[in-house]
C-alpha cells in the first residue's frame, strides 16, 4: 500500500500521511507495511510535471516560456548590471517586462494605462533598494520576490489552461506581488479585469491579422499560379493563352542577325532586280 500522494515529498522521505498510516498501526499493533516506511510518489507523465514545475531551475528553463515571454527573463541580467544590484527581483522582471515595444506594453496600452509610467514605478522602487555591489562578470542571485513572482505566473499559466508561460503570467501574476507589483499596478488603474479584457482584445486582433495574412497570401497564390482550360471544356482567360510558336521558340543566330531572302522573294515583298 501506498498514501497515493503526489506533492512530490515522499520521494525523499516519508509524507504526513505515511506517518499517520503508521501511528494508526503501531496503536493498533499492527507492523506497518514497508510501503509505508518507502513510501514513492507515483510516476507522473511529462506533461504532468510541466504542470507541476515550482523550482527555479524549471521556471527558468527556456523550454516552458513563449519565445517573447523569455526575452523577458533574459533581460534580469542587463537590468541587475544596469542598477548595479546583485539580486534579481520582482521589480526587475517588471522593468525587463516593461520594454519599449514589448507584448507587455501592448497591453498594458490596451488596459488604459501608460507602460511608460509603469515601468517607471518599478525602476524608482529598484533604485530605492540601493546599490549592491558585484564581483566583476558575477550574475545576479534568484531573488526570493522573483521565484514567489514566477511561481504566481506558473499558476496563472495553469488556472487559464495554457501551454506555455507568457507575458500576459507575468503581469496577472504582479497584481498579487507583495514586494512592489500590487501596489504599481494599482496606482496605474489595473486590475485583474482590465487586464484580461487588454488580452482578449490583443488576441482577437492577433487572430484577425493572420487570417487576413493568409487570405492575402491565398488570393496571391491564385493570381500567380499558371491556369488553363480544363477537359471538361472550359476556356483558358485570354490573359492565359499561349504565345504565338515563333515568340516562344528559340532563334538562333541567323534568324537573328540576316534576312531569309528567299522566303520574302516568294512573298513578293522583294523589288525585282534589273540589269
Amino acid at each position: 500500500l501506498v498514501c497515493g500522494s503526489s506533492h512530490g515529498r515522499c520521494a525523499t522521505a516519508p509524507c504526513p500521511m505515511c506517518y499517520m498510516l503508521c501511528a494508526i498501526s503501531a496503536a493498533l499493533a499492527i507492523a506497518p507495511p514497508s510501503a509505508f516506511v518507502t513510501c514513492r510518489r507515483p510516476a507522473l507523465s511529462r506533461h504532468r510535471c510541466a504542470r507541476m514545475a515550482e523550482n527555479a531551475d524549471e521556471l527558468l528553463s527556456p523550454a516552458l516560456w513563449t519565445v517573447q515571454g523569455y526575452s523577458s527573463v533574459q533581460g534580469l541580467v542587463p537590468v541587475c548590471q544596469r542598477l548595479n544590484q546583485r539580486r534579481a527581483e520582482a521589480e526587475h522582471l517588471g522593468i525587463s517586462l516593461l520594454a519599449d515595444g514589448s507584448i507587455a506594453c501592448r497591453v498594458v496600452a490596451a488596459a488604459g494605462a501608460d507602460p511608460r509610467s509603469l515601468r517607471v514605478g518599478f525602476e524608482d522602487f529598484a533604485a530605492a533598494q540601493g546599490v549592491r555591489a558585484r564581483g566583476g562578470g558575477e550574475a545576479p542571485q534568484l531573488g526570493e520576490s522573483l521565484l514567489a513572482l514566477l511561481r504566481k505566473a506558473a499558476a496563472q499559466r495553469r488556472l487559464l489552461v495554457d501551454e506555455r508561460l507568457s507575458a500576459k503570467h507575468v503581469l496577472l501574476a504582479l497584481l498579487e506581488d507583495a514586494r512592489c507589483g500590487a501596489r504599481l499596478m494599482r496606482e496605474a488603474n489595473l486590475d485583474r479585469a482590465s487586464l484580461t479584457a487588454a488580452i482578449t482584445l490583443l488576441q482577437a486582433e492577433h487572430s484577425r491579422s493572420k487570417e487576413r495574412g493568409a487570405t492575402s497570401s491565398g488570393e496571391r497564390g491564385a493570381v500567380s499560379a499558371p491556369r488553363a482550360a480544363s477537359h471538361a471544356g472550359g476556356e483558358a482567360p485570354a490573359s492565359a493563352a499561349a504565345p504565338p510558336a515563333a515568340a516562344s521558340a528559340p532563334r538562333g543566330a541567323l534568324q537573328l542577325y540576316t534576312r531569309d531572302l528567299t522566303a520574302e522573294a516568294g512573298a513578293g515583298r522583294l523589288a525585282p532586280v534589273i540589269g
